[in-house]
């Protein structure tokens, strides 16, 4: 299950750049308008509007999704440590004079 949700973990470190690249460039043109007005000008406000609110949901959803699977990598790994010490513990037997 570790290495699964590590698979999973980089490929939505893929996509979450990709986003976060495509969310930065329009939040950036939402912030300082005449930039797409005087160099941009086939493209119009509304539509990076419109563009910046469809990509937030998905980005979202790839953040999510990469902090359950960042969790579970994180703490996967003390759980199987404690669970083999207390296996080990219970495994050892006692002397008792």
């Amino acid at each position: 299950m570790y290495l699964f949700a590590k698979k999973i973990h980089r490929y939505l470190v893929i996509i979450i750049i990709f986003l976060g690249l495509m969310m930065t460039i329009s939040g950036t043109l939402l912030k300082y308008p005449k930039i797409a007005a005087e160099y941009l000008t086939f493209i119009n406000i509304g539509f990076i509007r419109f563009i910046h609110s469809q990509l937030s949901t998905y980005f979202g959803i790839i953040l999510f999704l990469m902090m359950i699977t960042g969790a579970w990598m994180y703490f996967y790994p003390m759980w199987q440590q404690r669970k083999n010490r207390k296996k080990n513990n219970q495994d050892t037997p006692t002397t008792e004079q």
